[in-house]
């Protein structure tokens, strides 16, 4: 039990000293009534094998900038964030390049629409902007993202 305890106290510690995320890249991509969002894994490079992938909550470092890249497979989709002045369009066949800052840790609303008239549930979630640690745990909790010659699924 002491050993487990140790283990756990180096790695919580390993994670501490790991430098402040100051950049982030994300795809961010509309399909089937539903916004994914791929991450860079731990190579700390998007587009690689070791990508993530998560839907409904878009997570970011606290303090960062996030540069986007938005697009769809299927539907036009508007993505907002307000409270980081975030209003965007996601279009089958185009990709829309955006970047915001994240500012200190909290959660915002994401708000996600799809153009054709109806509400979608899915499209809402949250905008959770976490300590860098943090953040890199909650990423590495998610799932793989497909190959990069797929970029979603």
């Amino acid at each position: 039990m002491i050993v487990a305890g140790i283990v756990a106290w180096i790695g919580w510690v390993g994670f501490r000293n790991e430098p402040a995320l100051t950049h982030l890249d994300v795809n961010v991509v509309g399909l089937d009534y539903h916004l994914y969002f791929q991450y860079p894994g731990p190579d700390s490079v998007l587009g690689t094998s070791d990508d993530r992938l998560g839907t409904r909550n878009f997570f970011a470092p606290a303090n960062a900038r996030v540069d986007l890249n938005l697009t769809s497979r299927d539907f036009v989709y508007l993505v907002e964030i307000p409270e980081v002045g975030l209003y965007e369009v996601a279009a089958p066949g185009l990709e829309f390049k955006t970047r915001i800052e994240t500012g200190d840790s909290g959660v915002h609303s994401l708000l996600g629409s799809q153009m054709c008239g109806y509400d979608h549930p899915e499209l809402i979630g949250d905008f959770v902007v976490q300590h860098s640690a943090d953040f890199r745990r909650t990423v590495r909790k998610l799932s793989p993202a497909p190959s990069p010659a797929n970029r979603t699924q």
